[in-house]
């Protein structure tokens, strides 16, 4: 692995000065300049540095996220500079990264717990956003859930990470009307929080998009801005959005991993209460279901077994692993066995590893000859909803730009 240049001048100048005064300038530059350190390498690469600074003693620091490989964290621990309060490592990076990432003291270096576990909600809360970094980014947690609480990571994009452009309010754009109701679904036996959202640029029966996961796109990172600008670029037609809460972690675990009480929720309680109160479409075509991780699994689900009502899916970082019970993973690879008359957007992140990207690009192959057409998509991050908001753009063009 190349050595930072800037870690490498931190080294002579210990060796050549006071090593307090040396210290100190360092630092002031740290928080000066921000972290993670951005290096050139070459015209494809940068050095990517990520440093923290030893307040009290350590005997390891491990950086997760990023480049960094959760699933392989004791080897991504960072080195500590000689008789000095200066903890570091450094990547070599593809310069279309984007990155999210904490930092763990005294790190026990074992691999993390399952999500949504007690354990892992324990093991989290001793990570730390970089205190260096610029640009932090919260997941707000879900108020009674306690296996969902807050967490707080640090994040960075490289000089040619897809452009987050089209998601900031703009001036003279009109803001589409945002709603939000709560909604009962007999079919499923519960209430959730629906936010529904109407371009200011109106047209008769507008498209209509569903996005799951809605409280991500709200209250997270909200996409109605994204939407916004879209349709005032005539990116995107007049359009209606539907975006249905989760609830929690144990309801999202649950309904959206193929689960067909589900699709019948969206299709025929959701979707029809939708059209009553905004004219939206029901034209297939002009439809279209949107997720992310198991989200992006209920949305090829969705697709396969409901083309009449969602003529266009896009699936971010589907979480196609996943199997009922006691079955054989890539269970929804298993049911693509017929030609089916949608459209279907798969996208994956470069660093989400051998669960998620060898079975999105199986199933791409295998939707390729079924479905009426097949976009496959890789990014340079992780699983990460920043990601997910800066690619959403150009995959909503393809999905109804047309």
């Amino acid at each position: 692995m190349p050595g930072s240049p800037r870690i490498e001048q931190l080294r002579r100048e210990l060796a050549d000065g006071p090593r307090a005064g040396v210290l100190a300038r360092f630092w002031a530059e740290v928080a000066l300049v921000g972290t993670p350190i951005v290096e050139p390498y070459d015209d494809a690469d940068r050095l990517v540095t990520f440093v923290w600074k030893e307040e009290q003693p350590v005997e390891t620091v491990a950086v997760i996220g990023g480049p960094a490989l959760w699933w392989e964290i004791p080897d991504n621990q960072l080195e500590r500079l000689p008789d000095t309060d200066v903890w570091f490592r450094t990547y070599r990076v593809g310069a279309d990264h984007r990155g999210r990432y904490v930092l763990s003291p005294d790190d026990p270096l074992k691999p993390l717990e399952t999500a949504g576990t007690p354990a892992a909600v324990e093991r989290a809360a001793t990570f730390v956003p970089d205190p260096f970094n610029r640009t932090p980014f919260t997941l707000p947690g879900i108020a009674g859930d306690p296996v969902s609480p807050p967490q707080h990571f640090s994040t960075f994009a490289l000089d040619r990470a897809t452009p987050r452009d089209w998601c900031e309010p703009r001036a003279g754009v009109r803001r589409g009307a945002i709603r939000e109701v709560s909604v009962h679904s007999e079919v499923l036996g519960n209430d959730r929080r629906v936010w529904l959202w109407e371009s200011a640029l109106q047209a008769p029966e507008p498209a209509l998009l569903v996005l799951l996961d809605g409280r991500d796109w709200t209250e997270v990172l909200p996409i109605f801005p994204t939407l916004d600008n879209l349709v005032a670029e005539g990116v995107l037609p007049p359009l209606v959005a539907v975006l249905p809460d989760s609830i929690d972690f144990a309801t999202r675990a649950r309904e959206l991993p193929c689960h067909e009480g589900f699709l019948q929720f969206l299709t025929d309680e959701l979707l029809p209460w939708a059209r009553e109160r905004t004219g939206a479409t029901a034209d297939p075509g002009r439809t279209v279901i949107t997720g992310k991780s198991y989200g992006g699994l209920a949305s090829v689900f969705a697709g396969l077994r409901r083309p009449d009502v969602f003529g266009n899916v896009i699936a971010q970082s589907g979480s196609f692993w996943w199997c009922p019970p006691d079955d054989e993973t890539e269970w929804l690879l298993r049911q693509v066995d017929r030609s089916v008359p949608a459209r279907f957007c798969l996208d994956v992140g470069l660093q989400e590893g051998d669960w998620m990207i060898p079975q999105t690009r199986r199933l791409a192959a295998a939707l390729t000859p079924n479905a009426a057409e097949v976009l496959y998509r890789e990014y340079n991050g992780g699983h990460d909803l920043n990601c997910w908001l800066a690619e959403l753009p150009t995959e909503l063009r393809w999905a109804l730009g047309r």
